[in-house]
């Protein structure tokens, strides 16, 4: 009789995994999350926390803990193509919390539910046995288990979509000073990215990060670094004169879909970036992933109990997904494909006073 290390095995840390794996722990099974590097490490994400990550992390009861640790926005400043540029203010209704600060929170709840985490844990691929996976292979050695919950992001060794790379490309830096207004983030839909978009997010009243995020094919012979350089001169080279940059500027590539698909091997269900479950239109994937995380989870741990087949409980997985997430993601691709005319006409209304007052009583 196999000997297992764990009921599940959640291969990365970040949302999904971490989500993933406080599931399996209330749901009473042996979750093992496993994290290639340290707490606390840099992940290049902006950090946004949207009003539906929000209210997956109420029902889960962690928001209080992640609302202490972020910095509320009330307001977006949002520069379209065609140049026009406008500040809506509301109530506030989004929060910005560092991945630093948010990944270890959200694996110190796993913990704190039951789960074991090791960190300084890369994992080198599937452990496959007669066609199925059966586990990991770590440099430590094998690690066994019904199932393996795959969230280790765009690079992942577990996915095995047929599918073209959609492939988005970020680069991002953090920089310190009075630059900014406080608690409003900057989204700038400029001709050199759009349809995609640079951004500013504050992290407090005196810090904030900075990106761009844009096709891959969009920057063709530029690197994407020297892309952000010029988009920083551009765009906040004045502002920026006295603040000072925090750390290295960092690049990721993010792999995004216009469709909600799974294809992993038997045993094997995909999370988050690993299953391109992010915002083709803004790259925005935290909600997504904590989401995916909870589902995989569920999805496995009603098959520990019920010995269905692995294809059989995939499918369920996969069909869940897509009542889940269909709707938002028809609405990211058609904002990707059709949005920069609804940009300019709510640009058009953001100079409008009217408009401005009733912003004021809307949600960020």
């Amino acid at each position: 009789m196999m000997t297992y290390d764990a009921d599940l095995l959640i291969v990365g840390a970040g949302p999904a995994g971490a989500i993933a794996a406080l599931t399996a722990a209330r749901l009473g099974r042996r979750a093992l999350l496993l994290e290639a590097k340290r707490f606390p490490r840099v992940k290049p994400c902006a950090g946004g926390v949207s009003p539906r990550a929000r209210g997956l992390l109420r029902r889960l009861g962690l928001w209080d803990d992640v609302e202490r640790a972020g910095y509320w926005i009330r307001g977006a400043r949002l520069v379209t193509p065609g140049g026009r540029d406008t500040t809506l203010v509301g109530a506030a209704s989004a929060v910005v919390v560092p991945r630093t600060t948010l990944d270890p929170l959200l694996a110190r709840a796993a913990v704190a539910a039951g789960a074991e985490l090791r960190e300084a844990t890369p994992v080198r691929g599937p452990l496959l046995e007669d066609g199925r996976v059966v586990g990991v292979r770590t440099d430590g050695g094998p690690l066994r288990a019904p199932w393996v919950v795959a969230a280790d992001g765009a690079n992942t060794r577990f996915s095995l979509d047929p599918r073209p790379r959609r492939t988005l490309h970020t680069c991002m830096a953090w920089f310190e000073g009075r630059f900014f207004e406080p608690g409003v983030l900057e989204m700038l839909f400029v001709p050199e990215v759009a349809p995609h978009y640079g951004w500013l997010f504050p992290e407090s009243d005196t810090r904030a990060n900075f990106g761009v995020c844009v096709e891959a094919d969009r920057h063709a012979g530029t690197p994407i670094r020297e892309l952000f350089a010029r988009f920083l001169e551009r765009h906040y080279g004045r502002r920026l004169a006295g603040a000072v940059q925090l750390g290295d500027r960092r690049g990721h590539p993010i792999v995004a879909s216009a469709r909600v698909e799974h294809h992993a091997a038997p045993g094997v269900l995909l999370a988050g970036e690993s299953c391109r479950l992010v915002n083709v239109a803004t790259g925005e994937g935290i909600s997504y992933a904590m989401e995916s995380g909870q589902l995989a989870a569920e999805a496995a741990c009603e098959s520990l109990r019920t010995g269905e087949e692995p294809a059989t409980v995939a499918a369920r997985y996969a069909a869940r997904l897509r009542r889940r997430l269909a709707a938002p993601y028809l609405v990211s691709d058609l904002f990707h494909r059709r949005g920069m005319p609804l940009l300019e006409g709510l640009a058009r209304l953001g100079d409008r006073p009217w408009f401005r007052r009733l912003a004021r009583q809307a949600p960020a």
